[in-house]
């Protein structure tokens, strides 16, 4: 199987810089909520055709305090999307690309 490679690039009012992930493999990053307004964090992600947008952590929509984000396929999306594993034995909350 031909190697493949997630390219992704985060940022808030903090630039996280552009990383190359590996098949299956991950990459983890910690911030504190900003005291005044939301924290938003926004990621672009690519692979071979394929490019999107999602905001992987928004103050005023996530709860978590450990938020644990993967890219699987999903049936009712009809292809490879976002999800969010809050604890291990639940079923992902998986949603739509935002472009």
């Amino acid at each position: 199987m031909p190697e493949k490679f997630l390219t992704f690039h985060c940022r808030s009012n903090d630039d996280l810089g552009v990383k190359v992930l590996g098949f299956e493999k991950s990459w983890h990053f910690q911030f504190n909520n900003q005291f005044f307004g939301s924290t938003i964090f926004r990621c672009n992600f690519s692979w071979p055709g394929k490019n999107h947008t999602f905001v992987i952590y928004d103050s005023d929509r996530d709860s978590c305090t450990y938020c644990d984000w993967y890219i699987r396929y999903s049936y009712p999306f009809n292809g490879s999307v976002p999800c969010l594993q809050q604890s291990l034995g639940a079923e992902p909350d998986c949603r739509p690309w935002a472009s």
